[in-house]
C-alpha cells in the first residue's frame, strides 16, 4: 500500500478566505508522517477575530512573511499532490483565496476530505468535528493549531483508508475523475 498525500490546516484571522495567519501540513509518504511544519503569517488585514480560537493575534504575525512570501516554500507540497483537510471546502478556499489575493496561480491538486472520510468510516460518533473524531480515534490534538491539526487530519485519513474508505475528491476538472489514494497510481 502507498499512502502518500499532504494533509494542510489553515487558521484564519477573521471572517475573510484570505486572512490566513497559519498554515500547518504534514507530509504523509508510505502511510507515515514523515514530515510536519508550520508558518505564522501576515493577512492582508489587522483585523483578528478568531484569536479566542487560536490564539493568534497581529502583534504575533505583524513581522511574519505574508502567504505570497511563503508560496515558493509551500507550492512543492501541493502542485500535482494530494492534498487532504478536515472540511476540505474551508481549508481549500482558503487556499485559493490566499493565492488569488497574491495573483498567484492555483496549481493543479486533488482534494480528500478527512471529514467526509470519518463520516463513512465511523458514522455512529456524535458529530464529525476534528476534535471529536481525533479523541475517537485516540489521536493527540491541540486543535486550532495548525501543525496539530494537519497531522490530525492525516492520522484520521490513514485510519479511515486502513477501513477501505474511498476517498476522491477533484478540484481541477481537467484532472482525471478520481485517483486511487491508496494504490499509487497517480
Amino acid at each position: 500500500m502507498k499512502e502518500c498525500f499532504t494533509a494542510l490546516d489553515f487558521e484564519t484571522a477573521n471572517y475573510q478566505s484570505n486572512s490566513a495567519c497559519q498554515l500547518g501540513i504534514a507530509i504523509v509518504s508510505n502511510g507515515q508522517i514523515v514530515m510536519q511544519k508550520s508558518w505564522l503569517i501576515k493577512p492582508p488585514t489587522k483585523v483578528f477575530t478568531f484569536s479566542y480560537l487560536h490564539g493568534i493575534t497581529y502583534s504575533m504575525v505583524k513581522e511574519q512573511p505574508t502567504f505570497g512570501d511563503i508560496w515558493s516554500e509551500v507550492k512543492p507540497f501541493v502542485t500535482n499532490e494530494i492534498i487532504a483537510a478536515h472540511n476540505a471546502d474551508f481549508d481549500m478556499g482558503v487556499l485559493t483565496a490566499v493565492l488569488a489575493h497574491y495573483q498567484l496561480y492555483v496549481p493543479e491538486f486533488y482534494v480528500i476530505d478527512s471529514l467526509t472520510a470519518a463520516r463513512k468510516a465511523w458514522p455512529g460518533l456524535k458529530n464529525h468535528k476534528l476534535s471529536t473524531v481525533a479523541e475517537h480515534l485516540n489521536i493527540e490534538l491541540n486543535h486550532h493549531e495548525a501543525q496539530s491539526d494537519a497531522a490530525a487530519c492525516a492520522e484520521i485519513i490513514l485510519k479511515a483508508g486502513q477501513s477501505n474508505i474511498e476517498i476522491n475528491r477533484i478540484i481541477n476538472r481537467s484532472l482525471p475523475e478520481s485517483m486511487d489514494l491508496f494504490g499509487g497510481n497517480y
